[in-house]
């Protein structure tokens, strides 16, 4: 039977290491936490409702008063399993943009962050068995956004509330590196 080859070995190793290194650093990439909001022992989904919230752009301060069990101000990606009916939800917005200044021979960009004003208290009625989406819009050119609920069961927007005020910050630009066109 013939050996193997040194060479073909490494090769096998170094795939073998390279594999299980990509899967780790996808493992560690943000994940979406799961919280049971209700006190008692764990209920079947079709007893619950959940409240989901991605955090790209608005963010859950609290739900019926409660914070975040990590204690940070704010859930991030989050699903939260809570019990049907009304519930108190406080938000708010962080955003960013980079419009393109031009000019007759030159654009660049110029950065921006877009903070809530102040934090935004929403009621939502919570049926057993539904998917709520909190998510927003926002008008960057007018410095404002709404808070959004969107009902993923029944395919529906339930609630919109704002326009809200935005807090805009200039952050920087990439003015150094502009384009040049020349005719």
């Amino acid at each position: 039977m013939p050996r193997p080859k040194c060479k073909n070995f490494l090769r096998f190793l170094s795939v073998l290491i390279a594999t299980v290194f990509m899967v780790h650093l996808a493992s560690c990439g943000p994940s979406k936490k799961t919280y049971k909001f209700y006190k008692g022992p764990q209920l079947p989904s079709d007893a619950t409702a959940q409240l989901v919230c991605k955090g790209e752009t608005i963010q859950i301060n609290s739900v019926n008063a409660q914070k975040s069990p990590d204690g940070k101000d704010t859930f991030g990606n989050v699903t939260l399993e809570i019990l049907p009916g009304d519930h108190h939800i406080t938000v708010s917005f962080s955003g960013r943009s980079a419009p393109t200044v031009v000019g007759n021979s030159y654009n660049y960009q110029v950065f921006y962050t877009h903070d809530s004003l102040r934090n935004v208290d929403i009621t939502i009625k919570a049926e057993a068995g539904h998917k709520y989406l909190v998510t927003s819009n926002n008008d960057y050119e007018k410095s404002t956004w709404n808070a959004v609920v969107r009902d993923e069961t029944d395919d529906k927007r339930i609630l919109k509330e704002g326009p809200y005020p935005l807090n805009k910050i200039r952050t920087g630009d990439n003015r150094a590196s502009e384009r040049i066109y020349r005719n």
